[in-house]
């Protein structure tokens, strides 16, 4: 928490920074950390977001899913203002269906979403999606 404090007092007044993205890709899907962690994530987002909100109430902050900022069943409903979701999409072709749960979570919250990271690096995969 005194880690991610002292970033956001260091970069609160700075209107380069769009947010802070607390946890990249949080819990990946090594055999039995999804079992042990998942649980533990949200407590862990809500504990550094009211740090940082001690200092800084005006930036981001971005929450990413579990399992590689794949996978929001383990955040309930939205806990802090100012806060958006993000994932990362990789391996799925590109049309709309690929991104279908992430539309439907934000739906579901009324949330905005930010799509960290996709693509298969190729410009005719880049330009399709």
């Amino acid at each position: 928490m005194a880690v991610w404090q002292r970033i956001a007092r260091h970069y609160r007044n700075n209107p380069t920074v769009m947010g802070d993205d607390l946890l990249n890709e949080p819990i990946p899907t090594y055999p039995g950390l999804a079992q042990s962690f998942n649980a533990k994530l949200e407590p862990v987002y809500k504990k550094v977001t009211a740090a940082v909100r001690q200092v800084d109430r005006h930036h981001i902050l971005f929450l990413g899913g579990a399992q590689w900022n794949t996978q929001f069943e383990p955040l309930g409903p939205p806990f802090a203002p100012n806060v958006a979701y993000t994932f990362h999409l990789y391996w799925d072709k590109p049309v709309a269906a690929s991104i279908k749960r992430y539309l439907a979570w934000r739906d579901k919250y009324n949330v905005p979403m930010w799509l960290g990271e996709t693509g298969e690096n190729t410009d005719d995969w880049i330009a399709k999606f």
